[in-house]
């Protein structure tokens, strides 16, 4: 179960990490701790969230039709180069399932930092 989140809160811990520190040696004011660690959590859930939503829009087919417009000239620019041009195979439906799932777990672990972030700013 750890090893699907291991990359995710290795990144999250980064971004935590990082935003953390350079928020208690740029405020000009004395804050505590925990007021910077919220901030942290913050910024580093957001992030995540995002880039989990992006993630699932691509994995869904969001962007498919979008793309399908670019393929299609660089299809017809191809065949006239080389009539022999053979197009890739789409996407197996069961790696779409999969990168989706994958998302939804960069999105759980974005939310769940907000929701900390929250619960640290009230103590």
């Amino acid at each position: 179960m750890l090893k699907k989140f291991r990359n995710i809160l290795i990144v999250w811990g980064i971004i935590t990490l990082l935003y953390t520190v350079w928020s208690i040696f740029s405020y000009f004011r004395s804050e505590s701790f925990t007021f910077h660690l919220s901030g942290g959590l913050f910024v580093s859930g957001i992030l995540i969230f995002a880039i989990g939503m992006f993630s699932h829009m691509s994995a869904t087919g969001l962007f498919d039709g979008i793309m399908y417009g670019f393929k299609r000239n660089r299809r017809a620019k191809l065949k006239e180069i080389d009539a022999d041009y053979e197009e890739d195979e789409e996407e197996d439906p069961e790696d779409r399932q999969v990168r989706k799932q994958s998302a939804w777990n960069w999105v759980y672990v974005g939310v769940g930092s907000t929701a900390l972030s929250f619960l640290v700013a009230l103590i």
